[in-house]
């Protein structure tokens, strides 16, 4: 059986919470094309959307933006490590890497990468103004959905992102349960 090292981000067993099954639900309305990911961890959502992309024969690369080694200490919250190494262990288990594309950067300052995206899932840094940043990097260049992950009381940046997502006037609110936001382009 395929298990992922690390953690696939927010599965909690419980539909509110679970992100990840949101996350899913709108590339899969998308119907196609590109998908960023800003934080990436063990690769767990990526590679998650990796595979439903290519269980509905949909079109499309998924760019993941994390800066990886050093950036969260001793790991994150399930205290394995977060390195290259374990990300691409766990890509390769899952057979995907011919359509994840890793990029070992910080998602600040933007980079230009010439491409434009149906998808964005901003799961970066949740801290200051790194989300609002994130938002106004990948709104530009997004053309269906961006999903926001932990937007919630405990992340206030993460919150503020959302609202000024929400309240711009080329998108809409189309999600707002547990700790997800979505966003559509109108």
């Amino acid at each position: 059986s395929n298990n992922i090292v690390g953690r696939l981000a927010n599965t909690y067993g419980d539909i509110e919470l679970d992100n990840v099954d949101v996350l899913l639900k709108f590339v899969s309305k998308a119907g196609g094309g590109n998908h960023l990911e800003i934080g990436t961890l063990y690769g767990g959502s990526a590679i998650a959307v990796a595979l439903l992309k290519e269980e509905l024969f949909q079109d499309g690369i998924v760019v993941c933006i994390d800066p990886l080694e050093g950036y969260y200490g001793n790991g994150d919250v399930s205290g394995v490590l977060v390195t290259p190494q374990i990300l691409f262990h766990n890509i390769d288990t899952f057979e995907v890497g011919n359509r994840i594309l890793v990029m070992k950067a910080k998602s600040q300052p933007c980079a230009n990468l010439g491409i434009k995206f149906t998808t964005a899932y901003i799961d970066g840094d949740h801290k200051f103004e790194v989300p609002l940043m994130d938002w106004l990097c990948v709104k530009d260049v997004v053309q269906k959905y961006v999903i926001f992950d932990n937007c919630d009381d405990k992340h206030p940046a993460v919150q503020i992102a959302c609202m000024v997502a929400g309240n711009d006037p080329e998108w809409k609110c189309v999600y707002d349960s547990g700790i997800t936001y979505v966003v559509e382009r109108i």
